[in-house]
């Protein structure tokens, strides 16, 4: 540990997650903390082994949380904002709970939000409530179907429109009844047509042999988490840097590309999923 370290008041994991639980007066775990570190959110003090953060640092990060978020928003946008609404409280498992994580939609809002505005309860903001059990909620533009789910959730029925047939056809798996036994059928024959498509093809001695390339061009040019810590605090272009890496990494995966004989494209391109 050098100097300037040694100087600072550290924490270990362990002491890290407990002082920042008092701080935001909510649990934090050391699993939290690891997560930090590995994506430079705060910088990993510490060599042999050892891992140690620096109290400033991790205050630095966790302060725009405690309540200057909320702070910050009201100076720009006034007192008469409702910060219930920003859902601060959440995790990400609890923001993409159940059938709202089958499918990465960039579009969708959190089912909280939804449940707020649908559900029985009132407060300063929601003075009355609009929707009860049995009633038909109506979504003119569907999305991924998060609107439906919470609906059907909250013992209400639901119709959404999108006219995206992508769209339609994720708000539909999460909204449709379905058969315990076929859909365990149906996992079953795609599981089984999965393997036979691997045992048959090259695709996992490629991605073994790419895996393995580009482990060490990111060890390399990419070391987690010295990289992650200088570009979350501006010490490199992402996109430059990206970019020029990209370029650099090109060659070594269009030769196992040919070696390997990997189909980029489907000859099929008769629907959506085909292509």
């Amino acid at each position: 540990m050098n100097i300037a370290a040694a100087k600072q008041e550290l924490f270990s994991i362990k002491e890290a997650s407990v002082w920042a639980s008092n701080y935001l007066g909510r649990n934090v775990t050391p699993s939290n903390i690891s997560y930090l570190i590995q994506y430079g959110r705060v910088k990993k003090i510490g060599e042999n082994g050892s891992t140690w953060i620096a109290k400033e640092d991790l205050k630095k990060y966790y302060s725009s949380y405690n309540h200057s978020r909320e702070t910050n928003f009201k100076e720009k946008l006034g007192d008469s904002l409702n910060w219930a609404l920003s859902f601060d409280q959440y995790k990400e498992a609890e923001t993409t709970k159940h059938v709202h994580r089958l499918h990465p939609y960039k579009g969708k809002f959190i089912p909280q939000l939804v449940e707020y505005f649908l559900d029985g309860h009132t407060d300063n903001f929601k003075t009355e409530t609009y929707f009860s059990k049995g009633d038909i909620v109506l979504d003119p533009f569907s999305g991924s179907g998060t609107t439906m789910a919470q609906a059907c959730e909250l013992g209400m029925h639901a119709i959404g429109i999108d006219v995206s047939e992508f769209n339609a056809l994720i708000g539909n798996c999460k909204v449709a009844k379905y058969n315990i036994y076929d859909l365990q059928h149906e996992v079953y024959k795609i599981t089984k047509s999965l393997s036979e498509f691997i045992e048959n093809s090259s695709a996992v001695e490629f991605e073994e042999e790419l895996l393995s390339e580009l482990n060490k061009f990111n060890n390399k040019y990419f070391p987690v988490p010295e990289y992650k810590y200088e570009l979350r605090n501006g010490k490199i272009d992402e996109e430059k840097y990206g970019t020029e890496k990209e370029n650099l990494f090109l060659p070594t995966y269009e030769k196992l590309i040919k070696e390997y004989g990997i189909k980029l494209k489907q000859k099929r391109k008769e629907s959506f999923l085909d292509k």
